[in-house]
């Protein structure tokens, strides 16, 4: 049950199916009435309001079905009293995005969260805010963004709409699929020596792509060297966490994506994080408040004089999430952390089937031909909700150039009803060679020759989070037969 405005986070994956059940049907009572009486870390993993699950549920059930139903009745009580938006909310209980928001920024320990219409317009606007407050009397040309070469072209589109295309750097990936900080470093020392860019005028758009972590001990000792800002795009990160500190909450801004495939699924949108109080305020009335709309974020909301600084000298974006959006992601934030366990657990076990096949089908040796890539650092604390393996050659070493079969292999795994896609593919929006929006000398293989090679023969598909034993062996035994056929001729 709410209490002083905030919300529990998630109950760990051994809390009791009986209280979870007694608290379900607390919320189910509510929503006979329309009304949500019960935070989402009461909501229960068995009980249906219609009877329609009984026993123990299915893990589908669980962590898809349940919430997934909360959600539309949810809907169904916002559409009968037109509370859609998020400020028509009278009814407090009914205000699922203001309550959500409070989840997240608990979760993540960040002061304030807002919700927006997407995880690019989120990166766009903390950039834009940064850039505001931080550097007030500095024009664009004059700040220097790096970034990840390897993650999903949202991450340039909105550095570049935010107004640094032309000062966006790319940064080198490693094998392990994160940001190169070595390199990081060699161009941040280049830009200071040719003085293109002083000390104190750069900011670090960090993207997990794929929830890929990298030492964030070097990460902030950069970032403090070198007086540079962070800005973490965790729409792929958001439940990972390094050396027990949560991804997302290292910055001065960070944002996650609700869009479909993230532990959250609200189909669009995303949510911009800050400790900053102007920041806050940016946020606010870029996404779309006006007038007096602002005091409705309550305690998200940044103090009053704050918040009348900015009244006045935004402009407005309109690209609020709705509280239809909020109504279908409160019941998910009860079973994120469960989602986050069992794709994890999952993981694990296809891993080792995957090898285990291999030797049994392909002989000794053969599980040599599939490397599953690991964390870059031992700290991570990782969401394995997608998997990246790279085929390797017949001694286990990287392959200079793309294997001959490789197409084959994805084409049959394809024709297996698998979304299995390489990263080398130039037409792959995680390529940086597709984002031809981009200066074009440095979208040019030569330009990021590591990345280009550590891309190479890396295969990607997202998973499921209700994913068991089951999918599991099938995935397994389709990738060993699919090698076989296809890489081991």
């Amino acid at each position: 049950v709410q209490g002083q405005g905030r919300l529990q986070a998630a109950p760990h994956r051994g809390a009791s199916t009986k209280t979870r059940r007694s608290a379900m049907s607390t919320m189910a009572a509510g929503y006979e009435t329309g009304v949500a009486l019960a935070a989402p870390d009461k909501l229960c993993d068995s009980d249906s309001t219609d009877g329609s699950f009984s026993g123990e549920p299915t893990v589908a059930q669980r962590l898809v079905e349940i919430p997934r139903d909360q959600g539309m009745k949810n809907v169904r009580a916002l559409l009968e009293r037109d509370m859609a938006n998020r400020y028509q909310a009278k009814i407090p209980e009914l205000n699922f995005l203001l309550q959500s928001e409070r989840w997240f920024a608990k979760y993540l320990g960040m002061k304030y969260a807002c919700s927006l219409n997407s995880g690019g317009i989120a990166i766009s606007l903390g950039l834009e805010a940064m850039r505001r407050v931080l550097f007030p009397e500095d024009k664009c040309n004059e700040i220097r963004i790096y970034s990840n070469a390897f993650t999903f072209h949202a991450v340039p589109s909105a550095c570049v709409e935010a107004g640094f295309r032309e000062t966006l750097q790319l940064i080198e990936a490693t094998p392990e699929l994160v940001i190169d900080l070595d390199h990081l470093e060699r161009c941040i020392k280049q830009d200071l020596e040719a003085r293109r860019f002083a000390k104190g005028k750069m900011i670090l758009v960090l993207s997990y792509m794929r929830g890929r972590v990298p030492n964030m001990h070097r990460v902030m000792e950069l970032c403090k060297e070198y007086d540079m800002q962070l800005l973490e795009d965790s729409a792929h990160g958001y439940g990972c966490s390094f050396d027990g500190r949560m991804c997302g909450s290292f910055g001065v801004v960070s944002t996650i994506s609700t869009q479909a495939n993230k532990l959250v699924n609200t189909g669009e949108g995303g949510m911009v994080f800050t400790n900053n109080d102007e920041m806050q305020a940016y946020f606010i009335f870029s996404a779309g408040s006006y007038e007096e709309l602002w005091r409705k974020h309550e305690e998200l909301s940044p103090p009053e004089e704050v918040s009348l600084k900015y009244k006045f000298s935004v402009s407005n974006k309109s690209v609020r999430m709705t509280n239809i959006q909020g109504a279908i992601m409160y019941p998910q934030l009860a079973v994120m952390q469960e989602r986050i366990d069992q794709h994890n657990s999952m993981y694990a076990y296809m891993v080792q089937r995957t090898h285990a096949n291999l030797e049994e089908m392909c002989g000794a040796g053969a599980s040599k031909r599939i490397a599953f890539i690991p964390q870059a650092h031992e700290l991570v604390g990782p969401v394995y909700d997608s998997l990246q393996f790279r085929v390797m050659q017949a001694d286990g070493s990287m392959a200079e150039k793309e294997l001959n079969g490789l197409n084959e292999f994805l084409k049959m795994m394809q024709n297996r009803k698998y979304s299995m896609a390489k990263f080398s593919d130039p037409a792959n929006a995680r390529n940086y060679l597709s984002w031809q929006y981009l200066k074009a000398d440095e979208i040019l293989p030569d330009a990021l020759p590591q990345t280009t090679h550590n891309l190479a023969n890396v295969c990607d598909l997202r998973l499921l989070c209700h994913d068991t034993e089951v999918e599991m062996d099938k995935l397994s035994a389709d990738l060993a037969e699919c090698i076989k056929a296809c890489l081991l001729k």
